[in-house]
């Protein structure tokens, strides 16, 4: 078998030229070939003196690392040459492709800029929606309230005749006394209707109870406007007639014509006096009889309530004091009796009444046919949800001699 020797075998991997040809030259030699051709292709782009650039720097910086001193230009020099290098090794371009002077630095991630990373700080919600008070009217519960099953209410009141006589054990006894007349007072009832409305995606999505919340605010904002009406509505168009809607006279019970409330004159006929007002309440306490005041009470607003509590005798004393410890003065009685506050009530001025007194469950009646009803509407509007939120609710007078009015006039 004829001898091949070891170059003959790699023959087919790196051509040997001569006996003299050694492996590794001619490795060496295809590598520097190489080499040429791609710097040769490197010059042909525009980034090649930029490269050369960096290269040449690279030189020196190691020219300069391998001396043994270095002064304070040359470390400046070499800082510059560093941030140089980092520039280009984190952004791929190099500091003489961007602004004179400027380095570039690496940004962090940070909560004051949404795409660095502010979208990831999310906001706590509270998923309570807390409804702004308001001012409701306490009418429901001073009135008498009846829940009726029909349309209309009706009750009577007996007025008195006085027809008993004294006789002696001889004297012929009349044949037909006086007896006493009926008055009927009928009390219809009228709707209140609300119909809030939410898409069917907000109520699907949505992370709180939209039903509920739309249905809580509308009843109440029935609380406020039936409120309302139990004070001052005017009876038109299915509306309760209200307490102060009622005309009034200043005679006393059984001399003025039912259908009218009594009122006290306050001495004054527009800016009554502190001894006016004085007066003028316990003149409204006396007017109440007797049977009435077990369950009476002062209902004025807060303007008026701020008045009588800053009114003082001689002595110093306060007409309206406060029997335990000094919070708001609705909690303590004025002259003996309760205070309730109702900011529709009258501020006192000429021909105004911003006081009322007296039992408010024998003077005034609140009619209910039904409670608050709710119907959810998924079909009248397609992709909408109305809920219709209704309720049937009268009012009116009642006994027209449990209540007294002090009216800001002379007589």
């Amino acid at each position: 078998m004829k001898h091949v020797s070891q170059r003959a075998m790699i023959a087919g991997a790196i051509e040997l030229k001569g006996d003299d040809d050694e492996p590794i030259a001619v490795v060496q030699k295809a590598l520097d070939d190489l080499t040429k051709i791609v710097n040769d292709r490197l010059k042909d782009t525009p980034a090649a003196a930029d490269l050369k650039t960096i290269t040449d720097r690279l030189d020196e910086v190691e020219k300069k690392a391998n001396r043994p001193i270095i002064t304070t230009d040359e470390k400046a020099a070499l800082e510059v040459e560093r941030k140089a290098l980092s520039s280009l090794l984190r952004s791929g371009v190099s500091a003489a492709l961007a602004d004179a002077g400027a380095i570039f630095e690496s940004k962090a991630a940070s909560s004051d800029n949404d795409p660095a990373g502010g979208y990831f700080v999310l906001p706590t919600i509270d998923l309570t929606i807390r409804t702004l008070m308001t001012d409701l009217s306490p009418m429901r519960g001073l009135a008498s309230v009846v829940s009726i099953s029909t349309d209309r209410y009706e009750r009577f009141y007996a007025k008195s005749n006085r027809g008993a006589q004294w006789v002696s054990e001889r004297d012929d006894r009349p044949q037909d006394t006086a007896r006493p007349e009926l008055i009927k007072h009928s009390y219809g009832v009228s709707e209140l209707y609300a119909a809030p409305a939410a898409t069917r995606h907000l109520l699907d999505d949505a992370a709180v109870d939209i039903a509920s919340w739309l249905i809580n605010d509308a009843t109440h904002d029935f609380a406020e406007t039936e409120g309302e009406a139990f004070l001052r509505g005017d009876g038109i168009d299915g509306k309760p007639r209200g307490l102060l809607d009622y005309p009034t006279l200043g005679t006393k019970d059984f001399t003025r014509a039912w259908g009218n409330y009594q009122h006290v004159p306050a001495g004054h006929a527009s800016a009554p006096t502190d001894a006016n007002l004085v007066t003028a309440l316990v003149k409204l306490v006396a007017a109440v009889r007797k049977p009435y005041k077990a369950g009476a009470k002062w209902l004025m607003n807060s303007n008026t309530a701020v008045r009588l509590r800053t009114i003082v005798d001689g002595s110093g004393r306060y007409l309206w004091a406060p029997t335990g410890n000094l919070i708001e003065g609705v909690e303590h009685p004025l002259l003996g009796y309760p205070v309730e506050i109702d900011e529709g009530m009258d501020d006192i001025g000429e021909n105004k009444f911003p006081i009322a007194f007296g039992d408010f469950a024998q003077g005034y009646v609140i009619v209910d046919r039904q409670g608050v009803r709710i119907l959810r509407d998924e079909v009248t509007v397609k992709g909408r949800v109305i809920f219709d939120v209704y309720r049937r609710v009268g009012g009116g007078a009642g006994d027209f001699n449990a209540i007294k009015f002090l009216k800001i006039a002379t007589s």
